[in-house]
């Protein structure tokens, strides 16, 4: 069970909006990711078979590594994928590549799924709201990486996944859910990251689902208040 409830993005994601035949059209997915792209793998098939089924669609798997295993598994699932290299690049400059090529699919939500980049206020302001990433410790106790290596170090006997909006700071945006995983008798790093993996694999899409529906929800709400006279 989530150990704190998911809130609203409090209307800073773009509204979906109805088709003329009043059915609202699924959101477009872009998946960002830096390696083998395994919450990437579980998005899809989320999207494909899962909770997300009827109300996402993944229009592009981009990657700041054209080698990323994970391009080559987003394709086998049938996905579009895009890539360009970051080595050498200025992080606002090559943000900024990112973004032009991104905007080319129209995300209404950027996921970033092992997207190994700290992304410049170039990048954030482009998606404004609209951007989500997977943290695999609670985002008050731990920012950055090796949070899996944290946890095993210091022994906790639970950790927390947390899935949050992404700002400006280090893993500080509005926390969307956090999902607890219990690490008693996980004598190993490997099998910390199992169990944290499992988590994770499971509550990425179940997050994304319940603010795609809240944003769906909050839409003919907002059009029925200013359609509402005083």
């Amino acid at each position: 069970m989530p150990t704190s409830a998911l809130t609203s993005a409090s209307g800073r994601n773009r509204p979906l909006p109805a088709t003329g035949n009043h059915s609202i059209r699924k959101a477009r997915l872009a998946i960002l990711l830096s390696g083998r792209g395994s919450n990437m793998v579980a998005l899809v098939n989320a999207v494909q078979h899962g909770v997300l089924q009827e109300l996402g669609e993944v229009v592009v798997v981009f990657s700041n590594k054209p080698d990323a295993p994970g391009l080559e598994t987003a394709a086998a699932l049938g996905c579009p994928t895009a890539s360009l290299s970051s080595q050498g690049r200025k992080r606002a400059e090559f943000d900024a590549d990112v973004v032009e090529v991104l905007h080319r699919y129209q995300p209404d939500y950027v996921v970033l799924a092992g997207y190994m980049r700290i992304l410049s206020p170039t990048f954030i302001r482009a998606f404004a709201g609209r951007i989500l990433n997977i943290h695999p410790a609670d985002t008050h106790q731990h920012q950055g990486l090796h949070a899996y290596e944290w946890a095993f170090e210091n022994r906790l006997p639970e950790t927390k996944i947390t899935v949050h909006l992404v700002d400006e700071g280090l893993d500080t945006g509005p926390i969307l859910a956090q999902h607890a995983v219990d690490l008693r008798g996980a004598d190993t790093l490997a099998e910390v990251e199992r169990r944290g993996l499992a988590v994770e694999h499971r509550v990425y899409a179940e997050t994304l689902a319940e603010l795609i529906k809240k944003e769906r929800h909050a839409e003919p709400a907002e059009a029925s208040r200013v359609a509402s006279p005083d």
